[in-house]
């Protein structure tokens, strides 16, 4: 009985039970999903903190794609690359666990080609935006949230500083050529004087002195003369368009919209002025009312100066030197406002033939733009994709670093932890992409 007894003790004997001191997962990935963690609660924040505001600005003022300069296939194709990318990341780290080491760093360096195709595109994507003068910046961008006399003023401040450089660069051609033929005559003179044989040796030497000293600056002169005379043709050109720009569409903006008694007429002076240099297309059909409002007021204002001036030249009966003076100024005055209005014309005539606005058909120009709600725009669209290219950007580095390694099996768990931080990466997109370019 005691042997039977001892016996089942032996077969029942303790349960020896195998102790996990953590959790079933390897300390890397525990770490990278920490990390996911906070990295989750942050870009929650950013796109949380977008949605308050696309939703909170005025209604109707929030740019459409269209107007940023922002292409939605660009957008899409961008989603595409990421979701292939993470398609080859995941079969690369199912060769590693394969020990297909060779098969795997073909997958990542596919991995790394597309994430680099993604930052491609993105850049593109930003140079047509700082192109376009749409980014942020302090203390003002180039976007104006509406049309109004501080709008009006910016635009005629950047032309007529266009003009002023233009006339200044001009003028200092002229004066370099000036300057050129006095130190041509000063030559001359000196020149005789070392080559007179009765003259003075220390006048001699003092010429020679003077002469090298005229032979640098006439270096100096010819250089600083070729850029000038090389850019001459194109400044002719920008100042044959800025100058009407500025004379017959900026200041007549401004001074119409400070003098006009009817209010569609203050008005639309400016926002014809902002759709002229940057045009939106919600703002078509108001504009084409204006213009045919401020061309009636024009035909108007013609018909009674082109009186007047008729009135003015008809002789009178009886001689007045005050009243001829007072004449005289008075038809002076409405033929320069005749000549305005046929400036205005003309200006708005080759405006309108334009494809484009101003700022598309002439880059140089640069002129301040109106965009409702732009500048929240350009710094919600900055800050969300930058943060997002600075991930991708650590993605690649972290690829760049990966690829020289032998990827066989032991390498499977690194690329694992990699792959789940670019579909991270890849996740954060799928979000911004349908708010920034579909809504």
């Amino acid at each position: 009985m005691s042997e039977h007894t001892h016996g089942s003790h032996d077969h029942h004997g303790h349960i020896e039970l195998e102790y996990q001191p953590g959790l079933p997962i390897n300390n890397g990935k525990v770490i990278l999903w920490l990390f996911l963690s906070t990295e989750i609660m942050f870009f929650a924040g950013l796109i949380g903190t977008f949605i308050v505001l696309r939703y909170g600005a005025p209604a109707g003022t929030w740019p459409t794609p269209h107007d940023v300069h922002l292409k939605e296939y660009l957008g899409a194709i961008n989603t595409f690359i990421l979701i292939c990318s993470s398609v080859s990341i995941v079969l690369a780290f199912e060769a590693a666990k394969a020990n297909k080491s060779s098969q795997a760093r073909w997958l990542m360096i596919v991995t790394f080609v597309l994430g680099c195709f993604f930052l491609g595109i993105k850049m593109y994507e930003y140079g047509q935006k700082f192109e376009h003068g749409i980014y942020p910046k302090k203390p003002h961008s180039m976007i104006y949230e509406k049309a109004d006399l501080n709008y009006a003023s910016a635009v005629r401040k950047r032309l007529a500083t266009i003009v002023n450089d233009i006339n200044a660069a001009d003028a200092q051609q002229a004066g370099l050529a000036q300057e050129k033929a006095t130190l041509a005559t000063e030559t001359e003179t000196l020149n005789g004087v070392v080559e007179n044989s009765s003259s003075d040796p220390q006048e001699v030497a003092d010429a020679k002195t003077r002469l090298r000293e005229i032979r640098q600056r006439v270096s100096e002169i010819e250089s600083e003369e070729s850029a000038l005379i090389a850019g001459a043709e194109e400044r002719a050109k920008h100042k044959e368009i800025a100058e009407p720009l500025l004379n017959h569409l900026a200041r007549w903006t401004e001074v119409a919209a400070a003098t006009q008694t009817d209010p569609n007429l203050r008005v639309g002076a400016i926002e014809i002025l902002a759709y002229q240099i940057y045009p939106l297309h919600r703002d078509h059909d108001q504009v084409h009312l204006f213009l045919e409002e401020e061309a009636a007021a024009r035909e108007a204002e013609k018909r009674e100066l082109t009186d007047l001036v008729e009135l003015l030249k008809t002789p009178v009966a009886e001689k007045d030197d005050v009243a001829e003076a007072q004449r005289a100024e008075q038809l002076a005055a409405a033929e320069a406002r005749l000549a305005q209005i046929a400036g205005r014309e003309q200006t708005l005539a080759a405006v309108n033939s334009l494809e484009h606005g101003l700022n598309d058909e002439h880059h140089w120009l640069m002129l301040p733009i109106k965009i409702p709600s732009g500048n929240m725009w350009a710094s919600t669209y900055f800050l969300l994709t930058g943060f997002h290219a600075i991930h991708v950007i650590v993605g690649l580095i972290v690829f760049a670093c990966i690829l020289p390694l032998k990827l066989d099996r032991s390498r499977a768990n690194m690329l694992e932890n990699t792959g789940l931080y670019w579909h991270f990466v890849d996740l954060v997109w799928i979000f911004l992409f349908p708010m920034l370019y579909l809504f």
